[in-house]
């Protein structure tokens, strides 16, 4: 018998990331890409470049391409340019929001990217998730 996750699991899966859980891959970029758009976006970009460590800057940008979030690894990039000015904050600001104008831009991302590769995620256990239930076929 072959178990299958329920419709829930990307749901399961995205909480996760926001609880900075989860150690496959998919997780790991999934978490990266969430802390500098929790703070872009609370925050604004300079705010980002300079609270995060330009490692997680880094990790940030490799998750926008690992999600195929075309573009926005350049912005994520250029974050740091935001400090420059006000003007070049509301450039980068900009920028940011034209590729993504909500959060659901990056769900809708993460959700195509663990239909293609669910194996790049963590597996989900009912101990760790006990309101999550796995489907049997």
């Amino acid at each position: 018998m072959t178990q299958t996750l329920a419709p829930a699991a990307a749901e399961v899966v995205w909480s996760r990331a926001y609880a900075d859980l989860g150690d496959g891959p998919g997780d790991r970029h999934l978490r990266a890409l969430l802390l500098v758009h929790g703070i872009v976006t609370n925050c604004g970009p300079a705010h980002a470049a300079t609270s995060c460590e330009p490692d997680e800057l880094t990790a940030a940008a490799l998750a926008c391409r690992y999600l195929g979030l075309d573009g926005l690894d350049l912005i994520v990039g250029d974050l740091p340019a935001a400090t420059a000015s006000e003007d070049a904050e509301r450039r980068v600001d900009a920028a940011y929001y034209e590729l993504v104008p909500g959060d659901s831009t990056i769900r809708q991302a993460f959700e195509a990217r663990y239909a293609r590769s669910p194996e790049d995620f963590e597996v989900i256990t009912a101990r760790r998730f006990p309101r999550y239930r796995t489907a049997e076929i």
